[in-house]
């Protein structure tokens, strides 16, 4: 796997960078993807026991709207620091005593259909009512998942499936697979996503190391021996995000002739994995088989007053009601 030359790139327009927010997004929609089809193929090793590791979200769908013509699946991507791995570093990621709780960094909406998959990403900054009181969508985790969907009703997005899975989840899914081989370039680093590789060329490198990759937004390169900022890739859709996802998928198919590493993947990916009580392995399956390679990022408002929350707009539900979803929860 080769790391293209801007770890942050997304979809843009000559001569202007994309908003960081939408690469994010399509950053973190690829890794909850990846993981849950990642397990979905380890399940073959033994689905009984990996099922039964699952854990379940409290939460209570039993009341929502509901979609005659498909099923809605909100996908949440949390940044806990419980389960980081031991070599990621505290100045990046925080411990859990620096970042208390989980926040939602991103969420996925799948809403299948027998016609196919539509597959957007909700911005977190979003604002919706929780307890009353205007919040961040991401921060609407933090009391609890309740929360989270019912804000989302707000924007008229039911859930009738609720996944989650959280970053540290992801970089124990590497280990398990045995780490990744990559192809640097020039060296890079980033030093607020704990990312630092100062030679160039084939190198195999860890979970922790991974999640850096996947987390990067300002990478730099070593140019005559001074860190610059790197440039915007030709590909603006080249990511390294993406590359480390595809050289994990590979990693886990060349597992698969040997059932003691494909149940170590297995393992790691359903403890990174927790559902609602309904969901069963044969959705997740339906789920994980469906065609999600184009991510859109649900429209809202310009950030707010100087801040980062951004108000819905009429786009938003036009969006969201072109899609065919509504919600009166």
């Amino acid at each position: 796997m080769t790391l293209p030359h801007d770890v942050d790139a997304g979809q843009e327009t000559p001569g202007r960078r994309p908003p960081r927010s939408s690469a994010r997004a399509r950053r973190w929609s690829r890794v909850v993807l990846s993981v849950l089809a990642l397990l979905v193929i380890a399940l073959g090793a033994d689905a009984a026991v990996l099922a039964g590791r699952l854990e379940q979200v409290d939460v209570d769908l039993s009341d929502g709207p509901g979609d005659a013509d498909g099923r809605t699946w909100v996908l949440v991507g949390l940044d806990s620091r419980t389960h980081l791995p031991a070599d990621a570093t505290s100045a990046a990621f925080g411990t859990p005593e620096d970042v208390p709780g989980s926040r939602a960094d991103v969420i996925v909406v799948v809403h299948q259909t027998d016609a196919g998959a539509t597959v957007f990403s909700v911005p977190r900054d979003v604002v919706v009512r929780a307890d009353r009181r205007p919040g961040r969508l991401a921060l609407a985790w933090l009391r609890g998942p309740q929360a989270t969907v019912d804000g989302l009703c707000q924007l008229g997005i039911p859930t009738d499936h609720l996944l989650t899975v959280d970053l540290g989840g992801f970089a124990a899914v590497v280990d398990a697979a045995g780490g990744l081989d990559v192809e640097v370039p020039e060296p890079v680093r980033d030093q607020p996503a704990g990312l630092e590789l100062t030679r160039a060329g084939h190198q195999h490198v860890d979970g922790a190391t991974a999640l850096a990759l996947v987390r990067s937004r300002h990478p730099e390169h070593l140019v005559d021996g001074e860190w610059v900022p790197a440039p915007a890739a030709p590909d603006g859709r080249a990511t390294a995000a993406g590359s480390v996802l595809a050289a994990l998928m590979d990693q886990v198919r060349a597992t698969m002739p040997r059932p003691w590493r494909l149940q170590s993947v297995a393992w790691a990916a359903s403890a990174a994995i927790a559902t609602d009580p309904d969901t069963s392995v044969g959705e997740l399956t339906s789920l994980a088989r469906a065609d999600v390679a184009d991510v859109r990022v649900l429209p809202v408002g310009d950030p707010v007053g100087g801040t980062i929350a951004r108000l819905p707009t009429a786009d938003t539900r036009a969006a969201v009601a072109a899609v065919g979803l509504s919600c009166s929860r």
